[in-house]
């Protein structure tokens, strides 16, 4: 039977990562799979809580505990040691996920099924147990995002993460010198090369959005945005494809499907739409600083 990887990077997930691992040993339904986890120099008690866990788990477990660095780099890691496995498919999730029962299971044999399909984007479904306002508008446009149908569309922002391991290298893999949206990126490459990617419509992942106030958005969101040039100078392309995939420029928004919940969360919706503002004006902002800085540095030849 192929094997499959589930991957995923830590860092100080000591609590959400139990969740996530118990969810990934519940998929020994399906038998050939082993589960890679890189910890990016976790100062709390991940590694020893993961390492816990993997003495008790009928799913092999390889623990690879890494210095501290960006979590490209850890999720490298994992990749470079499921190659090193064998693996036929590979499942990149994030350490705050919760797999759907036969998730593994089903998705292996979608794929048996459709071999024209390099990768499946797994929904996800987000949720959170926290009860203000932000935390509330996060979950819902989360969901609003995911709320797809199973072909993807060319402004898709949604990453791939079940790959076919052979489709996965043919894209170049995850840059581990990108910081800031290098998850789609494979996705991106391998779409525009002429592959097939589907939405796992039968399937799906909880992503814990957890409290988070307008606040912590925004001052996550700046860095990435202050490292962007780092992904947009390194694709062909870069500056485009991040311009149609721009908040407001998202087909999946305009669905009929969604414009009925607009139309339901009217609050909800609203805070949305003010996060999306406050987004956009930092990412222009800091575009136009990287434009500015790149102007700069450019050397004048004084002997021209």
């Amino acid at each position: 039977m192929d094997k499959v990887v589930i991957l995923f990077s830590t860092y100080n997930n000591e609590h959400t990562v139990v969740d996530c691992l118990r969810s990934c040993i519940d998929q020994h339904d399906y038998p050939s799979l082993h589960i890679v986890v890189a910890d990016d120099g976790s100062s709390d008690n991940t590694v020893q809580t993961i390492q816990q866990l993997s003495e008790e788990s009928i799913v092999p477990i390889t623990v690879l505990p890494l210095p501290h660095g960006e979590r490209g780099v850890a999720r490298v890691t994992a990749i470079q040691e499921a190659q090193r496995l064998n693996a036929e498919y590979i499942f990149v999730i994030d350490s705050d996920m919760i797999l759907a029962n036969h998730l593994v299971s089903q998705c292996t044999l979608f794929l048996k099924e459709h071999p024209e399909v390099g990768a499946l984007v797994v929904p996800e479904e987000a949720y959170s147990t926290a009860q203000n306002f932000f935390s509330k508008v996060k979950v819902f446009e989360r969901n609003v995002i995911n709320n797809a149908g199973e072909q993807l569309g060319k402004r898709s922002i949604e990453a791939a993460r079940f790959w076919r391991i052979d489709a996965y290298e043919s894209t170049g893999g995850f840059n581990a010198d990108q910081i800031a949206f290098e998850e789609i990126q494979p996705t991106l490459r391998y779409v525009e090369e002429g592959g097939e990617i589907r939405r796992a419509t039968c399937t799906r992942i909880y992503h814990d959005e957890k409290q988070v106030y307008l606040s912590d958005v925004l001052r996550k969101k700046a860095y990435y945005f202050s490292v962007m040039d780092r992904t947009l100078s390194s694709e062909e392309g870069g500056l485009r494809k991040a311009l149609e995939r721009w908040y407001f420029f998202r087909p999946v928004l305009y669905s009929r499907a969604n414009m009925l919940r607009y139309l339901r969360h009217p609050l909800l919706t609203a805070g949305m739409i003010w996060m999306y503002i406050c987004l956009s004006v930092l990412g222009v902002t800091a575009i136009l600083r990287s434009s500015s800085h790149s102007t700069r540095s450019v050397p004048i030849n004084e002997n021209k």
